[in-house]
C-alpha cells in the first residue's frame, strides 16, 4: 500500500490581514505626505508673495498669489498680500476693494486692519479707520503703531485727551527711538492744547533731555514758555530753533506773537509771511497776520488777509461737516464726491482724488464722482502718477522691546 502524501501546511490566517495593514499604511502614509506637500506649497507661496513684497517686487508677488485658491484655507491672507502689492502699485481703490473681502472671509488679520485704516483715514474715512485700529491693537496688544496713529486721528477731531491717552500707550510698549519721539511730540502737542501743562512739561523734560538740541524740540518749549508768560525765554528758543531750521513753522509762529505782543508788526509781518509759505492756510496765522498789518498801518492788506483767513475757516468747518457725514453714512457716496469737491478747490489734490475713487468704489455708477473725477485730471497742476506711486505706507507691525 502506497504511504500516504503529506498535505501542504495550512497558511497563518494573519497574514492577509498583516498585508492588508501594511498597504493602508503605506497609502495613509503617502496621502498625510502629499497634504503635508500642498500646505507645505500654500505656505511657501505665502513665504515667496511675503518675500518678493519685501523686496519692492509687487508684481512678482502677484503672479506668486495667483496660484492660491480661491476657496482655500489661505485664500484671505493671500488677499491681504496681493492688498499690500496693490498699494506698492498705487492702486488705492483696488486695494481697498481687496482688503475689505479678505476681512470679510477671515476677520482677525492686524496686518490688514492696519492697512484699511491707512485707506480710510487718507479718504477722511475716520470713524472706520479708528475701528479697525482699535482691533489691531486688541490682536496685536505689543504692537504700538495701532496707538500712535489713534493719537494723530483723535488729535486731528479736537479730542485731545483720547490722543494723550493714546500715545501713552504707544509709548508704553517701548518704540524704536524716533517713533519714540513723534509719539512724545504728539502727546506733548495734546496735552499742552488741552492745558494739562504739568504732564506736557514732563514730556517735555524728557524731550530735551534726549535731544536737548533739536529744532522740534526747542520751538515746543518755546511754546510753552510763552503760554506761561515767560517771554525772554520764548524768544531765545525760539531763536535756538530758527538758527538750526528757519523754517520751523512753531518757533516762526511763537517769535511772531511775541513780535505782536511787544508792538514790533513789521517783525511779525516777516515771521508771519514765512510761516504761511510753510502752511498757507492756516487760519490762526491769517488772523495775526492781519492784525500786525493793521498794527502797522497797512489797511488794505489787512482787509484781503482777513478776508483769506474767513474763507480757510469757513472751508475747515466744510471739510469738518462732510467728514462727519461720512462717519454717519459710511456707504453713502454723496458725502465722499462732496469732500472730494471742497478739497479740490483748496488744491489738495491727493484728497480729491482718493474721496472721488471712493465714491465711485461704493457706487461705480455714480456719476457726479465720475465727472468730478475727469474734471480733476484735467485740472492744471495735476498729477496723477505723484499721488498714485508709492501711495499710503501701511501701518507696520514692530515686536515691542523686551
Amino acid at each position: 500500500m502506497p504511504a500516504p502524501q503529506s498535505l501542504p501546511a495550512a497558511r497563518s490566517p494573519l497574514l492577509p490581514r498583516i498585508v492588508v495593514l501594511l498597504c493602508l499604511a503605506v497609502v495613509l502614509a503617502l496621502i498625510g505626505w502629499m497634504v503635508s506637500q500642498v500646505q507645505k506649497d500654500r505656505g511657501d507661496a505665502l513665504a515667496r508673495a511675503r518675500s518678493y513684497l519685501d523686496r519692492g517686487q509687487p508684481d512678482r508677488a502677484l503672479q506668486v498669489l495667483a496660484g492660491i485658491p480661491a476657496d482655500g484655507p489661505d485664500a484671505a491672507d493671500g488677499l491681504t498680500l496681493a492688498a499690500r502689492a496693490f498699494l506698492m502699485r498705487g492702486n488705492i481703490a483696488r486695494a481697498r476693494r481687496v482688503l475689505e473681502r479678505s476681512l470679510t472671509m477671515k476677520r482677525a488679520q492686524p496686518e490688514a486692519d492696519k492697512m484699511l485704516a491707512a485707506i480710510y483715514l487718507a479718504a477722511s474715512d475716520a470713524q472706520r479707520a479708528i475701528t479697525l485700529l482699535k482691533e489691531a491693537a486688541q490682536l496685536e496688544p505689543g504692537d504700538f503703531h495701532p496707538w500712535s496713529a489713534l493719537g494723530k486721528v483723535y488729535q486731528d477731531q479736537g479730542k485731545l485727551d483720547e490722543s494723550a491717552g493714546a500715545y501713552a500707550e504707544a509709548l508704553r510698549r517701548r518704540p524704536p527711538a524716533q517713533e519714540a519721539r513723534e509719539a512724545r511730540i504728539g502727546r506733548f502737542r495734546a496735552l499742552l492744547k488741552a492745558h494739562r501743562h504739568a504732564e506736557a512739561a514732563a514730556d517735555l523734560a524728557v524731550l530735551r533731555e534726549q535731544t536737548p538740541n533739536d529744532p522740534q524740540v526747542l520751538a515746543l518749549a518755546a511754546q510753552q514758555a510763552r503760554d506761561r508768560g515767560q517771554v525772554e525765554e520764548a524768544t531765545e528758543l525760539a531763536q535756538r530753533a530758527l538758527a538750526a531750521d528757519p523754517t520751523n513753522y512753531d518757533a516762526l509762529l511763537v517769535r511772531a506773537r511775541i513780535h505782536v505782543l511787544i508792538r514790533q508788526p513789521q517783525l511779525a509781518i516777516e515771521d508771519l509771511e514765512k510761516a504761511l509759505g510753510v502752511q498757507p492756510d492756516d487760519p490762526a496765522a491769517l488772523q495775526l497776520l492781519a492784525q500786525a498789518q493793521m498794527s502797522a498801518g497797512l489797511t488794505d492788506r489787512a482787509r484781503a488777509t482777513q478776508e483769506r483767513a474767513n474763507r480757510a475757516r469757513e472751508r475747515i468747518a466744510l471739510l469738518d461737516r462732510l467728514t462727519r457725514a461720512i462717519d454717519e453714512h459710511p456707504e453713502d457716496p454723496e458725502p465722499r464726491w462732496r469732500l472730494g469737491q471742497a478739497a479740490m478747490e483748496a488744491e489738495m489734490y491727493l484728497l480729491a482724488y482718493q474721496c472721488f475713487q471712493a465714491a465711485l468704489d461704493l457706487n461705480p455708477n455714480y456719476t457726479p464722482a465720475r465727472d468730478a473725477l475727469e474734471a480733476l485730471r484735467s485740472r492744471k497742476g495735476f498729477d496723477l502718477s505723484s499721488l498714485t506711486g508709492p501711495p499710503i505706507a501701511p501701518l507696520k507691525r514692530t515686536p515691542a522691546r523686551k
